[in-house]
């Protein structure tokens, strides 16, 4: 089985980043090592774009590699922004299953929480709780989850907001056509680059 996962989480946007946790090919290598023997295509949304100045385009290459994604695994081992809360969203609506690797201890979950004026055990941060298939310590574990969660991706979107359609669409019709690493993963997936889901 070849399972395709979308890496959501803090890319490297230039010096300024340098010290930030980002997925790099250690955690690519680790969630291959929790798959195995199933091979696994992981969708960057770091690969370079074509027309960087194609704001709706490279917006909706990331909601288009979430759509064809089996599973979004993110990287939540630090604080994270406002673009992997709207992933996560997109991934809900599209039915695309998800893996949060949040340690314990770490931003989003904790043993303990003194929360509201109330202490909270085995705090998990509430939209992370919602959204989530799965919330795992590490990135081995989110690998060894992915058979399973396979089975769960949705086929069929019945309802996409116009914003998620618009931006899939732009990129789809304008972006995709130049973009050698998701025509090469897509024909690791042998997904024909007009899929609206899988």
């Amino acid at each position: 089985m070849t399972i395709s996962i979308y890496c959501s989480g803090s890319i490297m946007k230039g010096a300024a980043d340098e010290k930030k946790l980002c997925w790099s090919d250690i955690e690519r290598l680790e969630v291959a090592k929790g798959a195995a023997p199933h091979e696994v295509v992981f969708l960057n949304p770091d690969d370079p774009i074509t027309d960087p100045s194609n704001t709706l385009g490279q917006f909706g290459r990331d909601m288009y590699q979430v759509m064809v994604a089996t599973t979004v695994v993110v990287d939540a081992r630090e604080r994270r922004g406002i673009g992997i809360g709207v992933e996560m969203s997109a991934a809900a609506l599209l039915g695309t299953p998800i893996i949060v690797v949040a340690p314990r201890n770490s931003k989003y979950r904790t043993d303990e929480l003194e929360y509201r004026g109330v202490l909270v055990r085995d705090y998990v941060h509430p939209h992370v709780a919602a959204l989530a298939s799965a919330v795992v310590d590490d990135f081995v574990r989110a690998g060894e989850l992915l058979p399973e969660l396979a089975s769960q991706k949705a086929r069929d979107v019945h309802h996409m907001p116009h914003w998620l359609d618009e931006a899939i669409t732009e990129y789809r019709d304008n972006v995709l056509p130049g973009d050698p690493p998701m025509l090469a993963a897509l024909e690791r997936l042998h997904e024909p680059s007009s899929a609206r889901g899988r």
